[in-house]
């Protein structure tokens, strides 16, 4: 790779010239409304999903107002009898306090931000879920993604012009790509641009859209004309507006795939952009990236075969840059993989041309590839290696190519030298992140995506490129540090990535690329998150355990989970035996010790389908252990589907009793209690604690009206009967649920069953209602009206016979929809009838 030189001195446009302090409200104002807070969620489409954390890491709990200045006072409610006291509010799109959480491992704790404005004596507050984990690779990179969007949040230079928003990282970086790498590292997590961003809760909305809107006006439409290369002479035209697209700066070549790809990411070829020049504002998305494709159709260096079929530093270079070409490679794949059903088009010449050129420079021995040609690499194989690997990826070459095996020569290199200690970005691609981003792209999109990095060289074992964790034994398979272990290890303090670069110029770059690579996706709106649930855990030898998958989701909401599957018994940590598949499904353990699960699941992205795999550890131990509370949901409760009931039914306690005492009763689970607030108190009283297995929460979520809402749960077992020698009290386990008070026009109560009937005769009730596009139904009876009501059935079709009933009782009948992961959508009306006698 070319050391990039200064280029064009960042551009002066008249939407910075707005300083912030006369878009906010200033110092000492008097606003006759109540302060606006916000809260950053950690899942930006479910707001009740907590941030991760473990005991004594200090986090940083994030809000915005839309106040500051003097006058203005921030407090943090920890939720664990702590706050951060009264705080000053110099930035209001930056709130935070920084605290360690030592609790145990499931509570969830409810802090609260509050921020007073005491000019005019009005104040507002917002909740921020955190729940302690078990610490994990998984877990420490949660709280890394977590900290470095917040940093990058914050360091957004903001300002306004003729009513719109814009925002750009200019102190971060005078090159424009800055801004696309920086939103892509948002939008790949979820946080996507809204046009009602000053609405929104999620502060991150905001942010991604401003970002958005300065993207544009870095663009410049261009008109280009017929190409010719020795694979055939074509007009790069794809949607027929005989323009093209560039950036509006030096090194064109290098920076217009990531805006590529942060338009991409966007998830909406079919949005208009609001800014830029002319042609560009009010074009969609779509004709955007295929004008930007049609730039690199058109600048791809035509020369002879020895150094043509790549990209130079600008159109038609005259010689190739390998690791420019990356970055053409990347904004290709990502028009043509995700937006290639609506109509992007890539001239077949292009991808020929750059697949020869591949070929020629390609070292065939070592399977490096070179700067600009074979064997040159001035700065070191580790960002031109990896860039031929995502051209190669583009190109659609992968393993096993027997007449011309280019990826496994370069994929052999990259793990024959993959645990090298040296701290050299010339030696080590793990210390020189422009590589690294690139070896990570291309592992990510191979179809399928690559798990194990694997060498042809004898004795060299495959290791999972991604989660691989030193081990003190070096003869086993991880021997050194994957990707996400070695940027969690390298995160500073503040949340930021620096320092491990070539070139300086790319420093700035780290923070989004280090993101990006450890959320494992490149430019989709989102992707899979594998959450995966043991009940009871711990639990006792040979005792049933569920394992539950359901709550798994899709970053970007309009895509979901279709598939989960389980590895209970994994060697040496390594996820690959997957032998039980559903969203839910039981195993159990024969002697006590520490049982590592894998869950992968995979979503319904098209063309290739994205995965996620987490893992969790089941603690198979000896009585007397705490009960295993579980608050059900998450509860979706329709006006026409009353009463509405909680159900903590599933919650488990290991059984037996202390050996050797016959009169010692079997541990059981004397008490559910529940706080509807959310907070995790659970001696508060009704109305905002109640009691019971099923309790009905009718009244008080009646009076809360439409929204989400956090509940918890705390079952308490008898310990201290069951196991009287052991002097420990009676133990207790929490859970968190959600609650969702839903509109009778929400889809999910709208198409809900809106007719039950039920039939009997002696022997059998027979049920019946209207088809929905339920995966399946879930059938509950009660003797009381009303409930509480007892799972007794699951059925896809749209009927169910009970022939468990008894004559003369009487039944009433409830049919829940669920989807494909378990989760129940609705309740139908109540239905009864008194079986007869003959």
């Amino acid at each position: 790779m070319r050391r990039m030189r200064n280029g064009s001195p960042y551009r002066t446009l008249g939407i910075w010239a707005i300083a912030l302090a006369a878009v906010v409200v200033l110092a000492g104002a008097a606003v006759a409304a109540p302060p606006v807070v916000k809260t950053v969620p950690w899942v930006a489409t479910n707001p009740l999903v907590p941030h991760d954390t473990w005991a004594g890491k200090t986090i940083t709990l994030k809000g915005t107002a839309n106040i500051q200045g003097a006058g203005i006072v921030a407090v943090w409610d920890f939720g664990d009898g702590s706050t951060s006291g009264n705080l000053a509010v110099p930035d209001m799109y930056a709130i935070q306090a920084t605290h360690a959480y030592n609790g145990a491992v499931g509570t969830v704790y409810s802090a609260r931000l509050t921020v007073t404005n005491t000019n005019t004596n009005e104040s507002a507050s917002q909740l921020y879920y955190v729940e302690m984990q078990t610490k994990s690779l998984q877990v420490e990179v949660n709280v890394a993604i977590d900290e470095g969007l917040w940093y990058l949040h914050k360091n957004q230079t903001r300002s306004s012009s003729n009513g719109i928003d814009y925002g750009n990282w200019s102190s971060f970086s005078g090159y424009y790509g800055i801004t696309p790498a920086n939103v892509n590292a948002f939008e790949v997590n979820g946080h996507l641009e809204n046009a009602n961003y000053v609405t929104n809760p999620n502060p991150y909305v905001e942010t991604v859209t401003r970002g958005m809107h300065s993207l544009f006006t870095y663009l410049t439409p261009i008109s280009v004309g017929s190409q010719t290369n020795p694979d055939g002479t074509f007009t790069p035209d794809g949607n027929g507006n005989g323009r093209a697209i560039q950036i509006n700066q030096s090194y064109p070549n290098y920076q217009t795939g990531m805006f590529m790809d942060a338009v991409v990411a966007s998830g909406t070829p079919n949005a208009v952009a609001s800014t830029g020049p002319a042609n560009i504002n009010g074009q969609k998305y779509l004709d955007i990236v295929q004008d930007m494709v049609d730039w690199y159709s058109y600048c791809q260096h035509d020369s002879n075969y020895t150094d043509g079929g790549g990209w130079g530093y600008n159109c038609n270079s005259d010689y190739n840059d390998n690791s420019v070409s990356q970055w053409a490679a990347i904004g290709l794949l990502a028009a043509e993989r995700n937006w290639g059903t609506y109509g992007i088009t890539i001239p077949a010449p292009v991808k020929a041309w750059n697949q020869a050129w591949l070929v020629t420079d390609q070292d065939p021995n070592t399977g490096e590839f070179g700067y600009n040609q074979r064997g040159y690499y001035p700065w070191g194989p580790y960002a031109v290696t990896p860039s031929g690997m995502v051209q190669m990826v583009w190109n659609g070459i992968g393993r096993g190519n027997v007449g011309n095996p280019i990826w496994d020569k370069s994929e052999t290199f990259i793990r024959d030298n993959f645990a090298s200690s040296n701290t050299s970005a010339y030696y080590n691609i793990k210390v020189y992140y422009y590589g690294l981003f690139s070896f990570t792209k291309s592992m990510l999109l191979q179809q399928p995506p690559i798990v194990m990095l694997q060498s042809k060289t004898a004795g060299v074992n495959p290791i999972d490129w991604y989660a691989a964790e030193k081990d003190a034994n070096p003869e086993t398979v991880n021997n050194t540090n994957g990707v996400a272990r070695t940027l969690v290890n390298a995160q500073a303090a503040g949340g930021s990535w620096s320092g491990h670069y070539y070139d300086g110029n790319q420093n700035p770059f780290e923070t989004a690329w280090a993101i990006i690579m450890l959320n494992r996706t490149i430019f989709s709106s989102g992707a899979p998150v594998a959450v995966a649930k043991a009940t009871p855990n711990p639990a006792v030898a040979f005792q049933t355990i569920t394992l539950d998958g359901g709550a798994s989701f899709q970053q970007d909401i309009a895509r979901k989970i279709v598939k989960w599957q389980w590895d209970v018994t994994p060697v040496n940590n390594q996820c690959n035996n997957f032998t039980l598949s559903g969203a839910q499904v039981t195993t159990s353990y024969n002697a006590v010790g520490l049982y590592p699960v894998c869950l992968k699941v995979t979503d319904d992205s098209s063309p290739t389908p994205l995965t996620a795999t987490t893992t969790i550890t089941i603690n198979v131990s000896t009585p007397p252990i705490p009960p295993t509370a579980n608050a059900g949901g998450p509860y979706n409760f329709c006006p026409a589907s009353t009463p509405w009931r909680l159900n903590g039914s599933a919650s488990v306690v290991a059984p037996g009793h202390e050996p050797g005492c016959p009169s010692c009763p079997n541990n059981s689970i004397q008490s559910y209690i529940w706080d509807l607030t959310g907070v995790g108190n659970f001696t508060q009283g009704p109305p905002n604690n109640t009691s019971g297995i099923q309790p009905d929460v009718t009244a008080y979520f009646q009076g809360k009206g439409v929204g989400q809402y956090l509940i918890q749960l705390q079952v308490t077992d008898t310990t201290s009967k069951s196991f009287p020698s052991s002097g420990q009290p009676d133990l207790k386990g929490t859970a968190s649920g959600q609650v969702r008070i839903l509109d009778a026009n929400d889809p999910a109560c709208f198409n809900c069953i809106k007719t039950l009937t039920v039939r009997s005769k002696p022997g059998v009730a027979q049920l019946v209602w209207g088809s929905t596009t339920a995966d399946h139904y879930n059938v509950y009876r009660s003797t009381t009206s009303g409930g509480p009501y007892s799972l007794i059935g699951t059925t896809k079709t749209t009927a169910y016979a009970d022939t468990t009933v008894v004559k003369g009782t009487t039944y009433y009948y409830v049919v829940r929809p669920a989807a494909l992961n378990g989760n129940e959508l609705c309740q139908s009306p109540q239905a009864t009838t008194t079986v007869p006698l003959q």
